[in-house]
């Protein structure tokens, strides 16, 4: 195909450093269409074709504030790409074909897509999954992975347990996976409510778009206000939504992400509960009024959030 696609990769933490450096080969092996690739750090966004450079980032232990939307603004303000996908560090593309078929799936809706179904591939085994990549390669890897289990992935002849969670929320069914585990952790006590995403995880990738570079553009790019995960994504996602449209990837095998599990001990229930009440704000201001006004910082001429 002719389009070119802006991958852009959020990134802030040393900690994620190997998970990256698979994410980037998952996007460079991609076929069939034109790739720009653009890592956002926290004060610099970085062009790369083939070769890895790591932006400045924060070390895990820091507690200065990360404000993802203005470091995925500040990629996509690079971006040449007729289309731009938003990925993370820390998510493969198991099909070398899965941009391409993004491409055919936008052009036959003529709508932005969100959300792609997603297996994790749990903690336990990042490690031995990074060494067989070192030795043969990450596409005969990913190949070498069991899928028998739903909603993760595994070396072979392995079991390994999880706890599947179905809950119905904002107008659609949801799953949520935590292996045995995190599961067994999160239950121990009574301090861990409301600290969930730390031990659950969606069957889908919930921070991945995928749209015109033009479309994410007119509603104002990210909002800059966000400074936890799980918000500023659902939050871009509602103003296209209201906007233009939006459908889910399907759930089929050839849109299917892996997620590398890693530790969320930096999750904070206090800027959890931060942007959820900014986002309950928004919502009330309505979606026209907030674009106007996220524009406006998008664009330089206002700094305030």
């Amino acid at each position: 195909m002719d389009a070119t696609v802006s991958v852009i990769i959020p990134f802030y933490g040393i900690s994620y450093s190997k998970r990256l450096e698979l994410a980037v080969k998952s996007v460079l092996f991609q076929r069939r269409v034109n790739i720009e690739l653009i890592i956002a750090g926290l004060d610099t966004a970085t062009k790369i074709n083939n070769y890895l450079i790591l932006p400045k980032c924060l070390d895990k232990k820091t507690s200065k504030i990360v404000r993802m939307g203005a470091i995925i603004n500040n990629g996509i303000r690079l971006a040449n790409g007729e289309f731009v996908y938003i990925s993370d560090a820390d998510i493969l593309f198991q099909n070398p074909n899965y941009l391409e078929k993004l491409i055919q799936e936008y052009l036959y809706h003529c709508s932005p897509l969100k959300r792609p179904p997603m297996r994790r591939l749990f903690l336990q085994d990042f490690e031995w999954f990074y060494s067989q990549v070192s030795l043969g390669g990450l596409e005969n890897t990913i190949a070498l992975l069991d899928t028998s289990q739903k909603y993760i992935v595994k070396p072979k002849n392995t079991k390994r347990a999880i706890r599947i969670f179905p809950k119905f929320e904002n107008g659609r069914q949801k799953i949520f996976i935590a292996s045995e585990n995190n599961f067994q952790e999160y239950i121990s006590s009574k301090e861990n409510k409301g600290l969930e995403p730390r031990y659950f995880s969606q069957d889908r990738h919930c921070g991945a778009v995928f749209a015109r570079t033009n479309d994410i553009i007119d509603v104002g790019g990210y909002h800059e206000g966000f400074i936890s995960w799980g918000v500023w994504d659902a939050d871009l996602q509602w103003k296209l939504e209201n906007q233009i449209g939006m459908k889910l990837i399907p759930y089929k095998d050839e849109f299917i992400v892996i997620h590398l599990d890693h530790e969320k001990r930096h999750f904070s229930k206090s800027k959890w509960e931060h942007d959820k009440e900014l986002q309950k704000k928004r919502r009330t201001r309505g979606v026209k009024e907030c674009i106007v006004k996220d524009r406006e910082v998008y664009f330089g001429r206002k700094n305030e959030r």
